[in-house]
């Protein structure tokens, strides 16, 4: 991912040698597609493949599609089909990767699909497990499975080893959370529209206002922010870390990124 807010003449780090030895530096943001990358590309191809799958697969079972649509994990795996896709063209084609504040709020939310899921709303270990899915049969694990460990596993997989680090902003952190904060809106919403008693008027148990009340809710959704705040911030300060993935034909250093001789 490039950054071209980044280029700063004054850091050498992010300066490289052209291809042809040319003596003059020029921005690394210059060299740093090196051209197509084809099995990128279809590796993030069969990404948007998987959740577009397990999207549909759900459709399948759905006698409410409207209510199927509310959930944050279909909503979040039809980002990354999205994503995914416009990434692997883009990296099929040697253009500019996708800005890393679309890259990073698209991983934070598989993220948060994943670590719910697993943790919170999977069995019954809290009270807020959603019980039901193994009577889906064997169509409904498989739709289970690609939307909830899969994608979120992928998503996080291509962030470290297919995209350039060190691109993520503080600022990106807070930006991030504009999607939940507006899905708990949504879902609030959509609750106060439908008839009370209603199967699926809330999607998630936390956000149920006729078990825990508006207040409860706020206090859930104020825990579960700060929770997602801190998985940002996790992924930013991996960001800072991580190493940059090996492009064929370069080597990096710490002053220059230049052709292997």
């Amino acid at each position: 991912m490039i950054d071209p807010t980044r280029s700063d003449p004054t850091r050498s780090s992010h300066y490289a040698t052209g291809p042809a030895g040319a003596s003059a530096l020029t921005p690394s943001s210059a060299v740093a597609p090196h051209g197509p990358r084809p099995l990128a590309a279809v590796l993030r191809l069969l990404i948007a493949a998987a959740a577009a799958t397990g999207i549909a697969l759900e459709i399948s079972l759905s006698t409410d599609l409207p209510r199927l649509a509310s959930y944050f994990t279909i909503q979040s795996n039809a980002v990354l089909a999205v994503c995914a896709a416009w990434s692997a063209y883009r990296t099929a084609t040697g253009r500019r990767p996708v800005s890393p504040r679309i890259t990073g709020a698209v991983v934070l939310y598989m993220v948060i699909t994943g670590l719910v899921y697993h943790l919170v709303l999977a069995g019954d270990a809290t009270h807020f497990a959603m019980t039901g899915a193994a009577a889906r049969g064997t169509t409904g694990t498989v739709a289970n499975h690609l939307l909830h460990t899969v994608t979120p596993l992928a998503a996080v997989l291509d962030w470290l080893f297919l995209t350039t680090p060190r691109h993520f902003r503080l600022r990106h952190t807070w930006q991030w959370l504009a999607y939940p904060l507006l899905y708990l809106a949504f879902a609030l919403v959509r609750g106060a529209l439908i008839t009370p008693g209603t199967a699926g008027r809330y999607p998630y148990p936390f956000l149920d206002v006729e078990i825990h009340g508006y207040a409860g809710v706020l206090v859930n959704a104020l825990l579960y922010g700060l929770a997602f705040f801190a998985l940002a911030l996790a992924l930013l300060a991996i960001d800072q870390f991580r190493p940059a993935p090996p492009r064929p034909g370069y080597r990096i250093s710490r002053s220059r990124i230049g052709p292997l001789k």
